[in-house]
C-alpha cells in the first residue's frame, strides 16, 4: 500500500502542533493552500531543528546528510520507507529557519484544512522562496499563484 501524503502531512502537522513546534509549509503543499495546487511527492517545511527529532518519532527514520547552501540555508531531508517500492517512500525537506529567512518566517499565516489548522507562508513569501530558487518547476509554480489574480 503507498504511503498517503496527506495523512503524513495531517499527522505530522497534528504532532508538530500538540508540542508547539513552530513550521510553516512551502513549496508545493503551500501552493495548494494558496490556491495553485499541483502535484507532489514530498512535504517541505520550514521549521526550527527540533522538528526532525519529531519526524523520527513519526517513522521517518532516514536521514540524509544536511544540504548547505552559500546563503546560509540547510536542509535536513527525511525519509518514511514502507517497501522498496519508490510510491512506497515519502520524503520531507525541512528548511530550517534562519536569519536570511527572517521575513519569510515573519509572514506566516494559519489556514483552515479539513484536519484543522495549518501554518503556511504568505503567497509573497512563497514567490520570493521560489525566486531564490530558479528552477523551472518554481518559474512555474511562481505563473500559477500570479494567475490566481488575474
Amino acid at each position: 500500500m503507498a504511503i498517503d501524503l496527506y495523512d503524513e502531512l495531517s499527522r505530522l502537522v497534528m504532532a508538530l502542533e500538540k508540542r508547539d513546534i513552530e513550521y510553516a509549509a512551502v513549496g508545493a503543499v503551500a501552493l495548494a493552500l494558496h490556491g495553485a495546487p499541483r502535484a507532489t511527492t514530498d512535504i517541505d517545511l520550514l521549521v526550527r531543528p527540533e522538528a526532525v527529532d519529531l519526524a523520527r518519532e513519526q517513522g521517518f527514520l532516514y536521514e540524509a546528510l544536511p544540504i548547505r547552501f552559500s546563503d546560509g540555508m540547510e536542509v535536513r531531508r527525511v525519509t518514511k520507507i514502507e517497501t522498496e517500492e519508490p510510491h512506497e517512500t515519502l520524503t520531507i525537506d525541512f528548511l530550517l529557519v534562519n536569519p536570511n529567512l527572517g521575513e519569510v518566517w515573519s509572514s506566516r499565516r494559519r489556514v483552515e484544512t479539513e484536519f484543522g489548522g495549518i501554518w503556511v507562508v504568505s503567497r509573497e513569501a512563497l514567490i520570493r522562496m521560489k525566486t531564490w530558487a530558479g528552477r523551472e518547476r518554481d518559474i512555474a509554480d511562481i505563473r500559477r499563484l500570479e494567475d490566481l489574480d488575474r
